[in-house]
């Protein structure tokens, strides 16, 4: 047998133990186990190690126990904040899709009608209804990332 297959047997037995291997794992492990000595002695001080650790018994102290549940409150309370600020990220983002998916075809009719009464050829306001579509976008982008630079640099000086 090769060196590698020691080591992958040593790896399942201190990851999962013995009895929690399953799969074609299970039956080539049980296998090498009954061939190899010394990964043998290696599952039997692994499983000796885990019955003396559970065997010690640990108590929290009320001030442990209380702390942790407040940590986990206040985890549970961010992650509520955080699943309803992004229902509102969906939303808004469907509604903009909508109102988008609504009024393009508006406004480029409204752009054709303006371009005929000026007089503009056809390249010139498609261009300019690109600009015109997009640019919202671009600022409010603009906006957020300075935004989000000015909250990193925030938070960056307020933990030093």
């Amino acid at each position: 047998m090769k060196a590698d297959i020691h080591q992958q047997v040593q790896q399942w037995i201190a990851c999962a133990g013995v009895e929690d291997v399953a799969g074609e794992g299970s039956a080539s492990l049980q296998q090498h186990l009954l061939e190899c000595p010394s990964c043998r002695d290696y599952a039997d001080a692994a499983s000796q190690m885990v019955q003396a650790l559970r065997s010690v018994p640990f108590a929290a102290d009320s001030n442990l126990v209380r702390s942790t549940q407040q940590r986990v409150r206040a985890r549970a309370y961010q992650l509520q904040q955080e699943r309803t600020r992004l229902q509102f990220v969906w939303m808004s983002c469907a509604l903009v899709a909508f109102a988008a998916a609504v009024t393009t075809p508006f406004l480029w009719q409204g752009f054709r009608w303006l371009s005929e009464i000026v007089n503009v050829s056809t390249p010139v306001w498609q261009i300019g209804f690109a600009i015109f579509w997009i640019s919202p976008s671009l600022v409010i982008s603009v906006f957020l990332v300075a935004r989000g630079i000015h909250l990193d640099h925030r938070n960056n000086t307020s933990t030093n």
